[in-house]
C-alpha cells in the first residue's frame, strides 16, 4: 500500500462505538461500518479484549474490502478509545500486524480539526462531534479559534451512569461547561448520535442519508426527543425508530450531550451533516502533502 494519497483511497476511522471505512475514487465516495463498541467494558482505563478482538477484526474486514474495490491506498486512524487507553497501543500494533498499516492515534484537538475539515469544507462556523468516548466541539472563523475535546461519549456515558437521568445530568454538568459567547455562521453536528437524532425529527422508518444530511435539528426538537428516549426502552426505540439496534442503549444520553453542549454553548439549533471525520482526515492528509511538496 502506498503511504501517500493515491486515488482510489480508502480512510478507516476506529472509533469508540464503532468502525468506518469511505472508498473515494475522486469522484464518488461509499462508506461502510460494523459497530464493535471498543470503549466498552472499560475498566481502569483499560480496553476490554473482547472489544479489542471485534475491533482489529472489523478493521480488518474492511481493510480487505477497501483493496477488492482497488483503492491504492489505505489510511487507518484511531480516536478517543485508543488514545485514552492504556492498552489502546496493543489496538495499533495488532492492527498493524494485520494489515500492514501504521495506525495514527489522533489527538483531541486534530481531531476536532478533522470534525471541522469535514463538515465546515472551508466555511467559518462550529462543529460538534459525538463519539462513543469523546465529544468534539470547534469553532473557525478566518482560522480556527476554539478546539475542546471532552472526555465523555455516547458509550462511556452508558457505561458510567446507564439510562438514570439525574446521574447522567449531573455527570455532564461537570464535564461539560460550554463558552457563552457570539458565534459567526452555522454550528453542524456530526458523529452516530446526531445523525440518527436526526433521523428520529425526520421521523424515518429506515435511514435515509440524503435526508438526514442538511436536516436542521432545533435545540426544542433535542429537548422533545430527549424527552422522549427518557420514557422508552431500547426495545421500544427499535421498534418506533429507525435507530440501529447497536445504538439504541446509548442514543438517550447521546442526546444529552447534544443537549448540554447546545445549552452550554447557547446553540438554537445545528445542522447534520453526513459529511465528518472521514472526509476530514482525508482533506487533513492532502493538506500535509501540499504543504510538504
Amino acid at each position: 500500500m502506498k503511504s501517500k494519497v493515491s486515488y482510489p483511497v480508502a480512510v478507516i476511522d476506529i472509533g469508540s462505538n464503532s468502525v468506518r471505512l469511505m472508498t473515494d475514487s475522486g469522484d464518488k465516495k461509499q462508506k461502510y461500518i460494523i459497530t464493535t463498541r471498543l470503549a466498552e467494558g472499560k475498566v481502569e482505563n483499560r480496553l476490554a479484549n473482547a472489544s479489542i478482538i471485534r475491533t482489529v477484526n472489523a478493521v480488518s474486514l474492511l481493510f480487505e474490502k477497501a483493496v477488492k474495490e482497488g483503492c491504492n491506498s489505505v489510511f487507518i486512524f484511531a480516536t478517543a478509545a485508543v488514545r485514552n487507553s492504556i492498552n489502546g497501543s496493543d489496538v495499533a500494533l495488532l492492527i498493524k500486524q494485520k494489515t500492514g498499516v501504521l495506525v495514527d492515534v489522533v489527538s483531541g484537538e486534530l481531531e476536532a480539526n478533522l470534525a471541522v475539515f469535514g463538515a465546515l469544507n472551508g466555511k467559518c462556523g462550529g462543529v460538534i462531534d459525538i463519539g462513543g468516548a469523546s465529544t468534539e466541539v470547534a469553532y473557525v472563523e478566518s482560522e480556527m479559534e476554539y478546539a475542546v475535546s471532552y472526555e465523555v461519549g455516547a458509550v462511556t456515558l452508558h457505561d458510567k451512569c446507564g439510562r438514570d437521568e439525574r446521574m447522567i445530568d449531573s455527570y455532564l454538568q461537570a464535564i461539560i461547561k460550554g463558552v457563552r459567547r457570539r458565534f459567526i455562521g452555522d454550528f453542524y453536528a456530526i458523529g452516530g448520535t446526531c445523525t440518527a437524532l436526526a433521523s428520529i425529527d425526520l421521523n424515518l422508518l429506515e435511514y435515509d442519508r440524503d435526508k438526514v444530511h442538511g436536516h436542521y435539528l432545533s435545540l426544542n426538537a433535542v429537548k422533545d426527543i430527549s424527552k422522549k428516549l427518557s420514557a422508552m426502552k431500547p426495545s421500544e426505540i427499535i421498534k418506533r425508530y429507525s435507530t440501529a439496534k447497536s445504538r439504541a442503549d446509548v442514543i438517550f444520553g447521546g442526546s444529552k450531550i447534544l443537549l448540554s453542549v447546545m445549552e452550554g454553548y447557547g446553540l438554537q439549533g445545528v445542522i447534520v451533516s453526513e459529511s465528518d471525520n472521514l472526509e476530514g482526515y482525508l482533506e487533513y492528509l492532502l493538506k500535509n502533502e501540499e504543504k510538504n511538496g
